[in-house]
């Protein structure tokens, strides 16, 4: 029987025992390449219809059997083919095909992998260490900053956290909410007895249920035709007088009467705007 290699085109002459080997499978002692024989075979009577430029010499197939086999059929075809050329001998192989390496399965070799050390796994206690200590920094930098507003939502820790202040040397405001104070009722008028000396009286109210900062007023002296002539800011103790007392705080839903003596000999005001604000 005559094979035909699919690469080179290099006929061959197989046995029957030789396809038997390996399922018809063998290698072509010119390129090399592993083919299927029975898929190739070519009909003597085709061959000797081809034209003599393109009848090439009849060459060995190397089937992956034992080593003498392959030598005693590479002699016979050399004989046959009027050849000199040298068979190329295969060493013995197992009877089977090389498989083909599956994409994604072994494809390609990053070296050995190494076995699961439980000792070098990565530890996580510092990251978690380290996550805890971040949120107690910033919870102690949020209860710092809101002191006021928790002392409001909680009373009863107000003592501990003026305690805390005095020892850290910071104070411990009270709230503020502006929306919660407003001025009952204002007056200002020429002082009876000096008339360069004008008088200002109001009723400030505390509306929170809890005490607040004392706030700051504005006083705008203005013209008839209601524009600013001079404006002044009053703080706590411009209208109360008393340091300590400022200090102490608007107390809860309480009102506050004060009076201002303002020297105003130099200014004709025919009317004033007085507001309230924290700052």
């Amino acid at each position: 029987m005559i094979t035909r290699c699919p690469s080179c085109r290099t006929r061959f002459r197989v046995s029957t025992e030789q396809l038997a080997v390996r399922t018809g499978q063998v290698r072509c002692g010119k390129c090399g390449r592993i083919f299927d024989a029975l898929e190739y075979l070519v009909e003597e009577s085709a061959l000797a219809a081809e034209p003599a430029e393109a009848q090439a010499p009849i060459a060995v197939a190397s089937a992956v059997v034992d080593a003498q086999a392959m030598d005693a059929e590479a002699q016979t075809l050399d004989a046959e083919a009027g050849r000199s050329e040298p068979v190329k001998p295969v060493p013995a192989q197992p009877a089977r095909v090389e498989p083909e390496v599956e994409f994604g399965a072994g494809s390609f070799d990053f070296g050995p992998i190494a076995a699961a050390d439980p000792a070098g796994r990565p530890r996580r206690w510092p990251w978690l260490l380290g996550a805890i200590l971040l949120l107690l920094v910033l919870l102690a930098q949020a209860a710092y900053q809101y002191r006021s507003a928790i002392i409001v939502l909680f009373p009863e820790v107000k003592p501990y956290a003026a305690e805390l202040c005095a020892t850290l040397g910071c104070e411990l405001p009270l709230p503020r909410r502006i929306e919660l104070t407003s001025i009952e009722a204002s007056d200002l008028q020429a002082d009876t007895t000096n008339p360069n000396i004008m008088v200002l009286t109001a009723t400030l109210k505390n509306r929170a249920i809890f005490d607040q900062q004392l706030p700051m007023l504005e006083l705008t002296l203005t013209n008839a035709q209601d524009q600013p002539l001079v404006r002044r800011v009053l703080t706590p103790q411009d209208y109360i007088g008393n340091t300590a007392k400022a200090q102490a705080g608007f107390a809860a839903n309480t009102e506050m009467v004060i009076k201002v003596y303002i020297e105003g000999s130099q200014v004709k005001a025919t009317g004033y705007r007085l507001y309230l604000f924290y700052p």
